[in-house]
């Protein structure tokens, strides 16, 4: 590979087609990173090369957000190279590879960006021919860009040489295999195999060779199986955009886009007052429609599926977390507050090690509670939302202290039944904001109960909107009912724990309420009441329930600092502080130290745990500072090993040391079987880890491969790339069957000259690991930290 293509200096390869090779490169003349392109051809062709080239300067001029702009052509010793913008991220065909089929929310979201860069190429004339999952990227935020227009026609161009073909085959139009016609309807095809594959998992068309699926596609009506999660209405529109006669087709992207739009958001001709069953469907269209409490949904019910497994919940739990860079920071930094670090015995700087120290439930509560803020934020109704939030993470808290006052048990899934019990509230203030508004406004006026107004304005009330969606994002029953409200009159004591579920979720949410609604002269008679209401099913005097309510305002102003959410600005903040320090009611005395405790544990700072090892300045970009990532890991586990511990999650937090420090694609634990002499692979961190970790079987007896040299001399090898013709022979054909990744590194654990285990970390692309000398340092000792627990097990 030649050090230079033009002007641009090549840096390493990015990816491989039958007819292209990407590179990632950089433009000295403008000092940044770009992507290269080269087309090599059979044979050269300098007609050909003179139609692309003419081709690139018209798709140059598209300018488009959802677009990856071409900023360069030229040739290269007789191949045409493309010079476009280069977007750090995955392509959607990897994308879909690790996440499997999508929801239809989240296809959807995809596809709508997609549909515009290409109705918008339509406009000035350009048809794509070659639109495909591979050509999508998605770039560090997720947003998707439609790239690789080099080989697109112009729609008024004449045919192709009819014995050829431009494209590629399982993304074909019928129209274009069967009589070389390109046109919009051609694009609008192929996008919808997109989005087929996005709802499928899989590529709609599959065969043994290409002419296998050319036939299919000329032939077949394409149809999703019945498991894919996909309703009527969605997969006619699919269906549409599939048909064979283009005549059949949206006739353009942008009728495709609009039939997905009316899918999202029908036309709002429904009185909302029509009854609670169509203001629920009207409810989960608008869900369906906006970006944010869908994204909520997914990942509050991806954690619920984890915690009712039996087996594996750290691991998956700890996944789950570290895909998302800033709820893993916001996360560490919550565990080491005041509140936390007593159990924590010293900074925790792992998700693993939070899990072991706190405990699971709670670990996935402050992972919920972190997902459900910050899917509250930017919105026009912001403010509202976040009063909304504090009141409900009040009453969450509060219901968990007033649990553990009273010496109960299922404390942290008390604090998930109290925080969403006014999941109703939250989401009539994100979805219909005028109408809560209205509530609010009936509520006063009328003097009325908030369910009794709701009734009015949307038909149904917060607590049954709230159920129903509960329901939908995977809550187990038991919280569901939870969410009931009680009858009026004084509570019985709870017999079952639903019952004491739900009386405790009333509970702190009632006192909430006092803290929210009642003037300053009648708090103390409020308090009093629900008291009297709620003192034959909890056993605490009135002081004890003043010190819980104390303690807990205290508490969400700690997770208000630490999540960058001022108190001062908001309504319910103030009412905390002044309900804290007793007001004119006097109905909590505390001393003066602890107001001013309380009031500038609000202010925003940057001096939070653990801000070297990824602060505000690493979540914005994902960045982290691996040394200090590295070192924070050695402290944990030395503080674990003391502590007294399980090998597992030592190794586990080890592992995931390693993974958010060094940006590794995928980490592996491998345990030596001592029965059938191989090296097993167990757990991992990263997409499909786990899934890699099963494909990890290989002998410790003598095998001329790159892994026994490792395993057998005790020795840390890094390869750069599994085909550099040095190495390629020393690669396992296992490996290339199970693992897609071009670059690897290994770190073998043996005691006495034997083999115990392996850590192994990739990354997909050639040339993509670096580790300098320090963090080689770093890594090492870890590494040794693994040898002395596994020493100590045993």
């Amino acid at each position: 590979m030649s050090k230079k293509i033009g002007r641009f200096e090549v840096l390493r390869e990015l990816g491989r087609g039958a007819q292209s090779t990407v590179y990632l490169g950089f433009d000295p003349q403008l000092q940044r990173e770009i992507a290269i392109k080269t087309m090599h051809f059979n044979r050269p062709d300098p007609t050909q090369n003179r139609v692309l080239l003419d081709e690139a300067r018209t798709v140059s001029k598209l300018r488009h957000p959802s677009i990856v702009p071409i900023y360069e052509a030229g040739e290269e010793g007789c191949d045409l190279y493309l010079v476009f913008e280069y977007v750090p991220g995955k392509n959607l065909g990897e994308f879909l590879h690790d996440s499997g089929a999508l929801s239809p929310v989240k296809a959807l979201g995809i596809m709508r960006p997609i549909l515009e860069a290409v109705s918008h190429a339509h406009a000035q004339g350009i048809i794509h021919r070659d639109l495909k999952p591979s050509n999508i990227l998605l770039d560090e935020n997720g947003t998707p860009r439609v790239m690789d227009f080099g080989i697109a026609a112009r729609v008024d161009a004449p045919g192709d040489n009819a014995g050829e073909f431009t494209g590629t085959p399982a993304y074909m139009a019928p129209e274009y295999i069967e009589r070389r016609e390109s046109s919009e309807r051609s694009d609008v095809f192929a996008a919808g195999l997109v989005l087929f594959e996005m709802l499928a998992g899989r590529r709609a068309i599959e065969g043994s060779n290409i002419f296998q699926v050319m036939h299919r596609i000329a032939n077949e009506n394409l149809r999703l199986s019945g498991d894919a999660a996909v309703d009527e209405r969605l997969s006619s529109i699919l269906y549409k955009a599939l048909a064979r006669d283009p005549s059949l087709r949206y006739q353009t992207a942008a009728q495709f886009g609009e039939a997905l739009d009316n899918y999202l958001a029908p036309e709002e001709d429904a009185t909302l007052g029509d009854g609670k069953q169509s203001t629920l469907d009207f409810l989960l269209r608008r869900i369906r429609h906006k970006s944010d409490f869908p994204a909520l949904s997914e990942s509050v019910s991806a954690i619920n599926k984890i915690a009712n497994s039996e087996t594996e919940s750290i691991n998956k739990l700890s996944n789950s977390i570290l895909k998302d860079f800033a709820l893993t920071n916001k996360l560490l930094r919550l565990v080491n507050s005041a509140y936390f670090r007593p159990a924590g015995g010293g900074s925790i700087s792992t998700v693993s090690r939070a899990v072991i120290v706190l405990g699971f439930e709670a670990v996935r509560n402050i992972a919920i509670t972190v997902l459900l803020f910050e899917h509250l934020q930017n919105k026009a109704n912001a403010n509202q939302l976040k009063e909304d939030f504090l009141r409900a993470n009040l009453a969450g808290i509060l219901a968990k202290d007033i649990s553990a006052t009273a010496q109960m048990r299922d404390l942290e899934q008390t604090f998930i039944c109290a925080l969403f019990h006014s999941l109703g509230r939250l989401l009539s203030q994100f979805y219909f904001p005028e109408e809560s508004d209205e509530i609010r406004r009936i509520m006063e006026q009328k003097k009325c109960s908030e369910d009794s107004a709701a009734l009015q304005v949307l038909g149904i009330s917060f607590e049954d909107m709230g159920i129903a969606i509960a329901r939908q994002w995977g809550f187990p029953s038991l919280i569901v009912g939870s969410m009931r409200k009680l009858p009026a009159g004084a509570v019985k004591k709870a017999v079952t724990q639903e019952d004491r579920l739900r009386m405790l979720s009333a509970l702190s949410n009632e006192l909430c309420d006092v803290i929210a609604e009642a003037t300053p002269e009648a708090r103390d008679r409020e308090l009093k009441k629900t008291m009297a209401r709620f003192s034959a099913a909890v056993s605490l005097d009135r002081n004890q329930i003043q010190q819980t309510l104390q303690r807990s305002i205290e508490e969400v102003a700690e997770f208000a600092r630490i999540i960058h959410l001022n108190l001062q600005q908001t309504t319910f903040g103030k009412q905390m502080r002044q309900f804290s320090r007793g007001g004119e009611g006097g109905s909590v005395a505390v001393d003066e130290n602890s107001e001013t405790n309380f009031l500038e544990g609000t202010l925003l700072r940057e001096n939070d745990p653990l801000s070297g090892a990824g602060g505000d300045s690493g979540e914005a970009g994902g960045q982290v500072d691996a040394q200090s990532v590295l070192t924070a890991g050695i402290q944990d586990i030395s503080n674990t090993l003391v502590d007294g511990f399980k090998l597992n999650d030592i190794l586990r937090i080890i592992l995931e040391t390693m993974y958010r420090a060094m940006g590794f694609r995928r980490v592996v634990l491998c345990i030596r079987d001592a029965k059938s002499g191989t090296m097993q692979g167990r757990f991992g961190f990263g997409p499909e880890a786990n899934e890699v970790a099963k494909a990890f079987r290989f002998p410790l007896s003598f095998t001329p491969d790159i892994f026994h040299a490792a395993t057998s001399k005790g020795v840390d090898i890094l390869i750069s790339d599994i085909d550099d013709p040095k190495i390629a022979g020393r690669i396992p054909e296992w490996f290339r069957k199970a693992v897609p990744a071009h670059s690897f590194v290994l770190f073998p654990l043996n005691i006495k000259g034997n083999p115990v285990a392996l850590i192994y970390a990739d990354r997909d692309e050639p040339g993509g690991i670096e580790i300098p000398e320090k963090e080689l340092s770093l890594l090492r000792t870890l590494r040794n930290q693994a040898v002395l627990a596994i020493k100590q097990g045993s």
